[in-house]
């Protein structure tokens, strides 16, 4: 894919808006919000879906970052600036999240009884 159309950490927005299934940066996408959803507890709040919509474009960010230190790309002193916010921000996303995964469901006791007639 030629330079002009590649998908960078500072992509403008309309160039965001053609992510798809079939690039890597739109799987990244899904998987983190996938991962979040299934991390607190598979339904999220309307507060929760916008923490894990920001915490996947956050984590996009910095993933493509990533890559241009791991491919020893000249990294400038607004790209270790930009590259610290994202990862503070992010950091402070996740924690509003939760680190810790959420509780699995209790079970009614009506399902409990169901389960036992059944068996």
């Amino acid at each position: 894919m030629p330079d002009a159309h590649r998908i960078g950490p500072y992509s403008r927005p309309h160039r965001l808006a053609m992510l798809d299934g079939r690039t890597r940066e739109a799987r990244l996408l899904q998987e983190t919000r996938d991962a979040l959803i299934e991390h607190v507890g598979g339904s999220p709040s309307a507060t929760q879906r916008a923490l894990i919509e920001r915490a996947a474009w956050l984590q996009l960010r910095v993933a493509q970052l990533d890559v241009r230190i791991a491919e020893g790309a000249t990294f400038s002193d607004h790209d270790s600036r930009t590259y610290l916010a994202w990862s503070n921000s992010l950091g402070r996303t996740l924690a509003a999240l939760g680190l810790k995964p959420a509780a699995p469901p209790v079970p009614r006791l009506a399902d409990v009884l169901r389960r036992t007639a059944a068996a």
